[in-house]
């Protein structure tokens, strides 16, 4: 090969790896296209010529942008940060940047910063949007929207479908001898919150056992540890709590009342992402926000990859056992 002048462009690594320049390009954009054997033989080449694929540049030349956006109602839950992560992973591979924006869960900072967004990205992950539906077709008359944990008609979703998941459990819960649980409840404008509440209070229901609502929370918590006296005064033996982050808080505020868990109150959470950390092992519904981050920018990077087979993409949670439940203490049997 000729002495370069110069970093190493694509052409010279097409040549040296012995394969076409839209093949190189691929590795570099949709190396899911290709054989594993063709995308390492191809990143080993540009690594020993040096060579850096230029994102912005191919923006440029291509008129699409070199990020996506990704927009979430609160980057601090775990949840979150799990599902960003899996987000930012698939676009690197495609070296295509991430671009994140914290809406503290408020409609309106979500519309402001999902605008701005739209301004400069090549599309846009939605994650429970808080804003109106309208809104939300508005902008995907803009820009390639994917939403996750939300479905609105027309508008491509990734989302956890819990409500089998939640029914095991009021089963399970039901089958242990309880008869009178409440839910706990997340933001009164998060989707994904009246669907738990939906299908537990069907499930609760059909055997005759009694739902108490609680008061709608942040889903903080200190929300949960607030929960723990309208708990206590609803003498309910069960609660299950709209994610880990409050049931958490519940079971801590709950020691504190003097309280135990499962011996006094069983607790479910929701999305397995702090479970292993709580004492006892928190019982909870496994949401795969792995799965449902990667497939959402899988979306928007290869639109005739998996996720394009259908608008709405249901991935199917599990459930989780662990020590938080248990049957309901002889005192409340026999009251």
């Amino acid at each position: 090969m000729t002495e370069r002048n110069g970093p190493a462009k694509l052409k010279d690594v097409a040549e040296a790896a012995g394969v076409s320049i839209s093949t190189v390009s691929r590795v570099f954009s949709n190396p899911e296209r290709l054989s594993p054997a063709t995308v390492q033989h191809v990143r080993e080449v540009a690594q020993r010529l040096r060579y850096a694929p230029n994102v912005v540049a191919r923006a440029l030349i291509t008129g699409v942008a070199a990020n996506i956006g990704l927009v979430v109602p609160d980057i601090t839950n775990p949840y979150m940060t799990r599902l960003l992560k899996a987000a930012q992973g698939r676009s690197r591979a495609s070296n295509v940047g991430l671009l994140v924006a914290d809406t503290d869960d408020s409609a309106e900072i979500e519309r402001q910063v999902a605008e701005q967004l739209a301004r400069q990205a090549r599309g846009l992950i939605l994650c429970a949007p808080r804003m109106s539906a309208s809104h939300i077709r508005d902008l995907a008359s803009m820009v390639p929207l994917v939403i996750i944990n939300r479905v609105v008609d027309g508008v491509p979703a990734v989302y956890t479908d819990s409500r089998q998941a939640l029914r095991e459990f009021v089963d399970e819960l039901v089958g242990l001898g309880h008869r009178r649980f409440a839910y706990l409840p997340g933001p009164t404008r998060s989707w994904a919150n009246r669907q738990r509440q939906q299908a537990i209070g069907q499930r609760a229901a059909r055997h005759g056992a009694e739902l108490v609502v609680l008061e709608p929370t942040a889903a903080t918590y200190e929300d949960g540890i607030g929960a723990a006296s309208a708990v206590a005064d609803a003498g309910v033996t069960a609660v299950l709590a709209f994610d880990d982050v409050l049931a958490s808080g519940l079971m801590e505020g709950l020691r504190r009342a003097g309280l135990t868990v499962p011996g006094d109150v069983s607790v479910v959470g929701h999305d397995d992402v702090l479970a292993e950390l709580t004492r006892p092992g928190l019982a909870t519904v496994r949401a795969q926000a792995e799965r449902v981050g990667r497939l959402a920018a899988e979306r928007l990077l290869d639109p005739d990859g998996e996720v394009e087979r259908t608008e709405s993409m249901a991935i199917h949670a599990e459930t989780v056992r662990r020590d938080s439940i248990a049957p309901p203490s002889t005192r409340h049997v026999s009251s």
